[in-house]
């Protein structure tokens, strides 16, 4: 039996279907599939129940699962320590990055490059970490907003302090809202979170308050850009407008409301499924990334 192929079992296990493995590995499903049955007629056991819907693991696919895991992890373990003179990190990682963050962070990206010149970083645009994981077979991912039951690790790293803003034009032609109730009077820049619901309900350390738009995206970037035109007033993570704001194309309104803490989160499988460089990334990540901050 190849290693790879006791691998790639505890990798469809983890994700819990061939087509997320594959997806994860870069292998075509018909590939994952094959695998796995020539790894069932090898050990002379039905490892998974399949069904069209769903997959699971059979009494003696569990058995074998939970000793695989110790069996790999001492295969790691030596591998390591034959290897551990070499403290070159290489591998590639599939790093799940939501939009309009990626000049915030490519810098602390490039920074991990530098040091680790023989990783290969794939870096997807995603909307929903927890969806996008499996969806886009991804090793880590970033992810704002509620959290979802699952196997994942999900890592507070970042406060996103959201703060309202509007350019210089808006508050001439509208005038400036001097209460956060005053806000109704006004239009809103509202996002689409990717469960499909609206964000008109901005919250407040104060309260809440209901928001009426003309505009709703699930891009950042057009909330943004049309903050920046005057078409209205925003509700964004202030990491995401901090030059904006500096530079004076918006300006920062009712200061004295403090949004409700919403955070950033680091979302990664069990590190023993991962590999070296995703390991490295990930301690890179919780190091750096609070500095924003």
């Amino acid at each position: 039996m190849k290693i790879d192929d006791l691998k790639l079992f505890v990798k469809v296990v983890e994700l819990g279907s061939f087509t997320a493995a594959a997806n994860a590995l870069d292998l075509p499903r018909a590939n994952v599939s094959r695998r796995i049955s020539e790894l069932e007629s090898k050990l002379s056991v039905p490892l998974f129940h399949r069904t069209t819907r769903s997959l699971s693991l059979t009494n003696q696919g569990e058995i074998y699962h939970q000793e695989l895991l110790k069996a790999l992890a001492l295969f790691d373990h030596a591998s390591h320590a034959i290897n551990q003179s070499d403290e070159r990190v290489s591998g590639k990682i599939k790093l799940g990055m939501l939009s309009e963050t990626h000049d915030v962070l490519q810098p602390i990206l490039f920074d991990f490059i530098d040091q680790h010149p023989d990783v290969e970083l794939d870096v997807r645009v995603i909307q929903n970490g927890f969806i996008d994981m499996y969806q886009q077979g991804l090793d880590i991912a970033f992810h704002g907003g509620g959290l979802i039951d699952s196997d994942l690790i999900a890592r507070k790293i970042l406060p996103l302090d959201r703060c309202l803003v509007a350019a210089p034009s808006y508050i001439t032609q509208h005038g400036l809202a001097d209460t956060i109730q005053a806000l109704a009077e006004h239009t809103a820049l509202c996002f689409r979170w990717p469960n499909g619901e609206v964000d008109n309900r901005w919250q407040f350390a104060e309260g809440e308050i209901k928001v009426s738009s003309k505009f709703v995206s699930n891009s950042i970037a057009f909330i943004k850009d049309s903050a920046l035109s005057g078409r209205g007033i925003a509700f964004l993570p202030r990491i995401l407008v901090a030059k904006e704001l500096e530079s004076g194309g918006l300006v920062h309104i009712l200061q004295q409301y403090k949004a409700t803490a919403e955070h950033g989160y680091l979302l990664y499988p069990q590190p023993r499924t991962l590999n070296l460089a995703s390991r490295a990334l990930i301690q890179h990540l919780i190091q750096e990334i609070p500095k924003l901050a």
